[in-house]
């Protein structure tokens, strides 16, 4: 049977329940859906991944025919840019802040307190329940005080999400 393809991870990643295993690295996955794969739930999935290390997610779409189509196509050709990818966003989460300008001066002030302890962020395209949408890369460690910064400015935050929005960025 065919298996969903859901984010790399390093092997042994403790918050994996099945995984596809090519030497130091490993591709969650899970038995492919009948009908069309449904990103809300990839979501999920790889976002309960991220407190517990970094990962890559895949394509919420990604399928692999079996666990050595894995291997070959997809972990072995592309091991070192995982590795690399990994390690540079150990300890690291995105997290989305979503802002409504009722108030810009307040808007202004929550995005400078959030980028001081973000290693990198990136403005999003702004969507129907939000004027702006920004995602931030922070450490695992500054979660709370982020959100708590957010919710004292009245503004939406989304997190902690796998780093979508910096992986391959260097």
């Amino acid at each position: 049977m065919a298996l969903q393809l859901f984010g790399v991870v390093r092997a042994g990643h403790p918050r994996v329940s099945r995984a596809v295993r090519w030497e130091d690295i490993a591709m969650v996955v899970g038995e492919a859906p009948a009908d069309p794969a449904d990103p809300a739930a990839h979501l999920a999935v790889v976002s309960s991944l991220v407190e517990g290390g970094p990962v890559l997610p895949a394509p919420f779409d990604a399928v692999a025919e079996d666990e050595e189509a894995v291997r070959r196509e997809v972990l072995a050709p592309a091991a070192d840019e995982y590795r690399a990818d990994l390690a540079r966003l150990d300890g690291l989460a995105e997290v989305h802040v979503c802002l409504r300008f009722g108030d810009p001066g307040s808007a202004i002030g929550l995005l400078a307190e959030v980028a001081e302890r973000a290693r990198d962020s990136v403005s999003l395209p702004a969507g129907e329940h939000a004027d702006e949408r920004w995602a931030f890369l922070v450490g695992l460690g500054d979660l709370l005080v982020v959100r708590e910064a957010v919710a004292g400015h009245g503004a939406a935050w989304l997190g902690p999400l796998p780093a979508y929005s910096f992986v391959g960025r260097r």
